[in-house]
């Protein structure tokens, strides 16, 4: 049974204790329900749209038979709503990962980005960009040096904009 949210809508402001989003649940590609969260600590409620509750009951029913999430020492029991909020909280996820992406691609344009523990930091040199020091000799060879001495230092370089005979 593939269950999926649909239509999410997120409030980061609304946001206190849990994450107050709204979202359509779609079973096996069919819209069957709505969820939402008020975001206050509170469970995630789901309530089935007209004619579409034994979905919604065979649902509750599958997600029961999965297997219970082991966190912090506990076991919890899957259930609809757990499921739910797992999905929602990939969702999430997903979305900052496609943030820091296109964050890390704008950045690849400014100057060299190198690897660190919680992300990556930016090299940059005033004034110039990768593609002005590609399109400069005096450019290429800073660049080069730069890239050799970090790579010597052990640091991951993350731009793709830079020719691999530079490293």
């Amino acid at each position: 049974m593939k269950i999926e949210l649909k239509n999410i809508k997120f409030s980061e402001a609304l946001s206190e204790e849990t994450n107050a989003f709204v979202c359509d649940v779609y079973v096996n590609g069919k819209k069957v329900a709505y969820a939402k969260n008020d975001g206050h600590g509170g469970s995630t409620f789901y309530h089935s749209y007209d004619g579409k509750q034994k979905i919604v009951n065979d649902a509750e029913k599958y997600c029961l038979s999965l297997p219970s999430i082991k966190n912090y020492g506990f076991e919890i029991k899957m259930d609809l709503e757990l499921k739910i909020d797992l999905l929602f909280e990939e969702w999430l996820k997903e979305k900052e990962k496609t943030k820091l992406t296109k964050k890390l691609q704008k950045d690849s344009l400014k100057g060299i980005c190198v690897k660190t523990e919680n992300g990556y930091t930016l090299i940059t040199w005033t004034g110039h960009t990768i593609e002005t020091m590609l399109n400069n000799p005096q450019g290429k060879i800073v660049l080069k040096v730069k890239l050799r001495q970090l790579i010597k230092d052990g640091k991951e370089i993350l731009n793709k904009n830079i020719p691999n005979d530079f490293f």
